[in-house]
């Protein structure tokens, strides 16, 4: 099944974040980190039901070559990407904010 693909306000936020943080100590990595986001989207859609559910019944696939993962929600015919987080983040607490949006 494929999947429409949907972003929650905060996602573009999210991944300006992280990229400026890297573009701070190293030209050119947070516009990686930014590609590589990209490309997991690109795929979400066809691989949303790969991923095992977190906690509730929000999911995550990580970059492969970050400590970030694109946390998200199905809800019917669509996937609801809710946040790009650090792996040392307290996420939970934060995707349920997020999540509620889409209760």
């Amino acid at each position: 099944m494929r999947f429409r693909l949907d972003f929650h306000p905060l996602v573009p936020i999210d991944l300006a974040e992280a990229s400026a943080w890297y573009e701070r100590r190293e030209p050119g990595v947070g516009i990686r980190l930014e590609s590589e986001a990209k490309k997991v989207f690109r795929c979400l859609g066809d691989d949303a039901l790969l991923y095992a559910v977190r906690f509730a019944d929000v999911r995550r696939v990580n970059l492969p070559k970050f400590p970030y993962g694109a946390f998200y929600i199905i809800a019917g015919e669509i996937v609801v990407v809710l946040g790009v987080l650090h792996g040392a983040q307290d996420t939970e607490e934060e995707l349920r904010r997020r999540r509620e949006a889409y209760a």
